[in-house]
């Protein structure tokens, strides 16, 4: 696990997918995890509404429904990012849980995409980045 940015080629590369979070102003700072020898890269989100997140204090956190595949090591970029001390301690210790949590949300993500008529599990599909790399994870 380690902090990273996404590079503009990923975000020129995945520039028509709406779920992907992009910032004009700055990026996104990102964990990355590795789980069934894939890099998964989720971002540090404030105001999280949903249940798909590991929360590091109030409304803050990882937010587990927009990670991303990095399917090439160029699309981290260089510049490693800063995040608050309070959410890099909420952090420390924490790395199998979260490893934990995220895979538990692939799986829900998968059988929310095997029943996707179904209205909450559309829902998952709908608003997880998670539906661009399908071929990766299903």
């Amino acid at each position: 696990m380690r902090l990273i940015y996404l590079s503009s080629e990923f975000y020129e590369q995945y520039k028509d997918c709406p779920e992907i979070l992009k910032k004009p102003s700055r990026p996104y700072a990102c964990l990355t995890v590795k789980i069934r020898g894939l890099t998964f890269a989720i971002p540090f989100r404030h105001h999280i509404a949903h249940k798909y997140a590991f929360i590091t204090y109030k409304d803050c956190g990882l937010d587990y429904t927009k990670a991303v595949v990095v399917l090439d090591e160029g699309y981290i970029d260089d510049n490693r990012p800063q995040i608050e001390q309070r959410e890099f301690d909420a952090l420390k210790g924490k790395e199998a849980r979260i490893v934990r949590e995220f895979d538990k949300y692939i799986k829900l993500y998968w059988k929310a995409a095997q029943n996707r008529d179904n209205v909450h599990y559309g829902n998952i599909v709908r608003y997880s980045a998670l539906q661009y790399f399908e071929d990766y994870i299903l």
